[in-house]
């Protein structure tokens, strides 16, 4: 999966293409980045000029050493000496020091980013944002100086970094999901209608639905789903893993574990009164919607029935 690291990556990538210097995989990323914004030709046009058509300017060691240092520091890479450099670097060094003195430095502060996946985003603030196949990712001019805002389609795992004073935020059309510092699962559906998930491991989030003036605390282990905008939030809790379908019950009432099962196997299920308080204790990773309730109904001395499309447990006599 790419990592997206810092904008001085993507020049030296550009750079790379721009000298014939891409290899097969580098070159289609950067065809695909190309059709995904009409600003993404206007940018690659200028760096062919500063390029092709200024290829003497005019820099000292002592510039393209801080200039490298810069970079290897922005990816995270170790020191590098001046002799192991190869041509693109050099050119991605000369681009550092264009933006230092301005040339592209409006350019960078006033532009919206766009990430489509499988990819891994690192923001600005310090944010990773893992997308999933044709997941898009929407980063406001302005991300981290004036707002931390963002809008997402498709499925993404964000790790977020903790700003009390300046909260995450992520749009989902009518739905706005609120971040202190958390790590979670979103899977938004392209639309306005479209089906939401939300799965968090860490942390706590707020989700808002403006349309319904509803909204929900998630803490870890908690997952949402909604059909589309118009139907309230389903809550499921005690889940370790959504795609997996791990459930970790200790000591917990039979409503919570049925309401659970409602939304992770999208089935209605209903009990007795006498067995509702009746506390479960179990872990289930992947297994179907079947074996779980007769695990369930043989710990709580109960029996299954089906009437339509509910099942129903039911106090065995004593």
């Amino acid at each position: 999966m790419t990592k997206l690291y810092a904008d001085e990556a993507l020049y030296a990538l550009l750079c790379k293409y721009v000298l014939g210097e891409a290899d097969v995989a580098e070159r289609q990323w950067v065809d695909d980045w190309l059709k995904s914004d009409a600003s993404h030709p206007v940018l690659l046009s200028a760096l062919e000029k500063l390029l092709v058509e200024q290829p003497r300017l005019a820099v000292t060691a002592a510039d393209t050493e801080r200039a490298w240092q810069a970079l290897s520091a922005g990816m995270g890479g170790s020191v590098v000496t001046i002799s192991k450099w190869r041509r693109w670097w050099m050119a991605a060094a000369v681009l550092l020091i264009a933006a230092v003195t301005g040339l592209w430095l409006a350019a960078r502060n006033g532009r919206t980013q766009r990430f489509t996946g499988p990819l891994v985003a690192q923001l600005k603030d310090g944010t990773n944002v893992q997308l999933e196949d044709n997941a898009r990712l929407l980063v406001l001019a302005g991300f981290g100086d004036l707002q931390r805002e963002v809008s997402l389609e498709g499925k993404a795992v964000f790790d977020v970094t903790p700003d009390a004073d300046q909260p995450f935020i992520i749009k989902l059309g009518e739905r706005t999901i609120k971040v202190l510092g958390t790590r979670f699962m979103v899977d938004a559906a392209p639309g306005k209608n479209g089906p939401l998930r939300i799965h968090v491991d860490t942390g706590q989030i707020m989700v808002m639905n403006k349309g319904r003036q509803d909204s929900v605390v998630l803490s870890a282990g908690m997952l949402l789903e909604q059909q589309n905008e118009e139907l309230p939030f389903r809550i499921a809790t005690h889940v370790a893993d959504a795609a997996g379908r791990e459930l970790v019950f200790t000591d917990t009432p039979l409503s919570e574990v049925l309401q659970t099962l409602e939304v992770i196997y999208d089935i209605h299920v209903t009990a007795d009164t006498a067995l509702l308080q009746l506390l479960v204790t179990a872990t289930f990773t992947g297994e179907t919607a079947e074996n779980v309730l007769a695990s369930i109904a043989f710990m709580t001395n109960a029996g299954i029935e089906k009437k339509d499309t509910i099942v129903i447990l039911k106090k065995h006599e004593e």
